[in-house]
């Protein structure tokens, strides 16, 4: 068992060295708007504020007891990323929490890989995949596919669509007990904090969500973050956990970092924010809350205005009715 161990990591590995001597390392991307941009391919240390190379960023994973890539849903580059990056981890990586697979669906991946083991492939039809509102398994498969080849265990993050109905209705105090004390949850953010997610939410859903029901939808991003936290302190053991979500839950200040300043205190956290670029951001300073940005190119062309072209599909926020995606309320 050991020696499998062994090979599977030095296979790895080695993938990591090619990938870098070879295709990797240039920008084959797979969206075609705003490749020429000046900051697409680029990756930004924005503590330092500088450019950086991938072998600079990679050390800093290796350096993490937590990663956190954050994506924009269904850009193919972002996925291509996030499977490379998992593939380049240098320590034993426990489990990758994936947003996209819902805790109580934990024992259909166990069951899948006991019966069918390193299937990456056939889990999605598993998890009937197709049916959950998230961009198609293909692009998440090699995402899993890169858990599994460096030993890690795939683990669900996300609330359950029924705990996130009851937690509209009545906020945290319906979630677990134990996990709103471990997390706070019950205790206010800051009101500057809270206020600045708020109007997040509000900018992310055009103004067409309702007043009364953002305070709400507030409660389900805190939740889903506080618990991809959780999951992720409770995976970590002597080894790395990384999380794949959307960009919004990996951002520093009210995000999963937020959670776990609580629930790992010890751990050292590097988020990773892929980001498409645009017209307001076209060189350094980059201000954003994360550790790194590596931009990239954008599934819609520069100056495509998404509140116009869904602006239909928004405006049935205004009847209250739960928003936007089969998975509920959040920023992504």
């Amino acid at each position: 068992m050991w020696r499998a161990r062994l090979a599977r990591k030095h296979l790895a590995a080695l993938a990591a060295v090619v990938c870098l001597a070879s295709a990797c390392q240039g920008n084959a991307w797979q969206h075609s708007h705003g490749t020429d941009h000046p900051l697409a391919g680029s990756i930004v240390d924005v503590g330092a504020q500088a450019e950086i190379q991938k072998t600079d960023l990679f050390a800093a994973l290796r350096a993490a007891d937590i990663v956190l890539i954050g994506e924009s849903h269904g850009n193919r580059d972002h996925h291509r990323i996030q499977a490379e990056l998992v593939r380049a981890m240098g320590e034993p990586v426990n489990g990758v929490v994936f947003e996209m697979i819902d805790t109580d669906q934990q024992a259909t991946v166990v069951l899948h890989f006991g019966d069918r083991p390193g299937d990456t492939p056939g889990l999605g039809a598993a998890l009937d995949w197709a049916e959950s509102g998230w961009p198609e398994w293909a692009l998440y498969e090699p995402i899993a596919a890169a858990a599994i080849a460096v030993d890690a265990e795939i683990v669900g993050g996300n609330l359950p669509r029924a705990e996130v109905d009851v937690l509209m209705a009545e906020g945290v105090a319906a979630l677990d007990p134990g996990l709103v004390a471990r997390t706070g949850l019950a205790e206010p953010l800051d009101p500057d904090l809270e206020g600045r997610l708020v109007a997040t939410i509000d900018e992310e859903h055009c103004g067409f969500a309702p007043d009364d029901l953002l305070p709400a939808m507030a409660d389900v991003q805190r939740g889903r973050d506080a618990l991809m936290a959780d999951r992720l302190a409770a995976i970590r053991g002597r080894g790395q956990s990384v999380l794949i979500a959307g960009g919004e839950h990996v951002r520093r200040d009210w995000g999963v970092p937020y959670y776990l300043q609580r629930l790992a205190p010890e751990a050292r956290v590097v988020s990773i924010a892929l980001r498409e670029v645009d017209e307001r951001q076209t060189g350094l300073p980059v201000t954003l809350p994360f550790d790194f940005v590596w931009f990239t190119p954008r599934r819609q062309p520069l100056g495509f205005d998404p509140c116009e072209a869904y602006r239909q599909q928004l405006q049935r926020l205004d009847a209250a009715l739960p928003p936007l995606t089969a998975n509920g309320p959040s920023l992504g």
